[in-house]
């Protein structure tokens, strides 16, 4: 929702109502995957919570009311570029991971900007992963591992061969079959 506004539609009428958007929720959960995109997830702040916590002594009603207070008084209610960025690294723990990114990053690791890397593609990378993980990567489509890569912050360059990633690997001596590659 990125309108400070909503559309409400009611039953049996024929308007629509504009609601201010007001709301912010809470939730609990037993995994830390929680989230997927780190665009989107800059606004969640998740806390794993490591003992029971203990709200005696708390005015509910007091910080209810503070609360409400402080966007009427004209308080800010968004989060600046810095806080969001705190809140993305706080978050890192809670990111979903594939088992092809899992599968990638127990053997390679993106180029660094000058390094000497290989340079491979998709369906060779995939190949190579296959060899040494044949069940993490079934059911996992070329388009989707491709923006794991990405995400990964794995370099993509596009050539007359097509599409090349930069990857280092992190055990040569276990990816023999790697020197096959051109390095870039």
């Amino acid at each position: 929702m990125s309108s400070d506004r909503l559309p409400d539609h009611h039953p049996f009428r024929d308007y629509f109502d504009r609601l201010p958007r007001i709301a912010s929720f809470i939730a609990t959960s037993n995994s830390h995957e929680l989230l997927s995109d780190p665009s989107g997830s800059r606004r969640f702040l998740c806390v794993e919570v490591e003992r029971p916590i203990d709200s005696t002594g708390i005015d509910h009603a007091q910080t209810y009311a503070q609360l409400k207070d402080m966007p009427l008084g004209g308080g800010r209610h968004w989060f600046t570029a810095g806080e969001e960025a705190e809140i993305q690294r706080a978050n890192v723990a809670f990111y979903r991971t594939c088992p092809a990114e899992e599968a990638f990053a127990r053997h390679f690791r993106a180029a660094r900007p000058g390094e000497e890397a290989l340079s491979v593609s998709l369906p060779e990378l995939i190949a190579l992963l296959r060899k040494r993980h044949p069940g993490t990567l079934t059911g996992i489509g070329m388009q989707e591992f491709s923006r794991a890569l990405v995400a990964a912050g794995v370099e993509r360059r596009h050539t007359e061969k097509g599409n090349r990633y930069r990857i280092v690997p992190l055990e040569t001596s276990d990816f023999q079959d790697l020197y096959l590659y051109k390095k870039s």
